[in-house]
């Protein structure tokens, strides 16, 4: 298994499982899906997704049809390459496995109660 993601890069990756998204998008999806507890600045987004794509978990993505036109410079869209799926889901599991020992220790309650 590989070495666990930060918070920010598991966000990141999660984010973009069904969609290829840009920047900024990335960015408030973060914030949305956290539940407010991560805020990304969008030069130190900027930083992870170049890190993700060096590291062969995120690729440039082609702006989808509907995307529509915007002022400025054309958007940069990120995707997962087949090895940032992997990643995301040995970390889905990573996670699920420590907070099932975490339950049977009774640090946290039991889903459902």
């Amino acid at each position: 298994m590989s070495e666990p993601l930060s918070a920010l890069d598991f966000q990141v990756l999660l984010v973009l499982v069904e969609v290829p998204l840009y920047g900024y998008a990335i960015m408030k999806a973060v914030e949305t899906q956290s539940g407010g507890r991560l805020h990304p600045e969008i030069g130190s987004l900027y930083r992870v997704l170049a890190r993700l794509m060096d590291e062969g978990l995120l690729e440039e993505a082609p702006a989808p049809e509907d995307s529509g036109t915007h002022p400025g410079r054309p958007r940069k869209y990120y995707d997962l390459t087949a090895e940032g799926r992997t990643a995301v889901s040995e970390e889905a599991r990573r996670l699920d496995e420590a907070l099932s020992i975490a339950r049977d220790l009774d640090l946290l309650p039991d889903v459902g109660s």
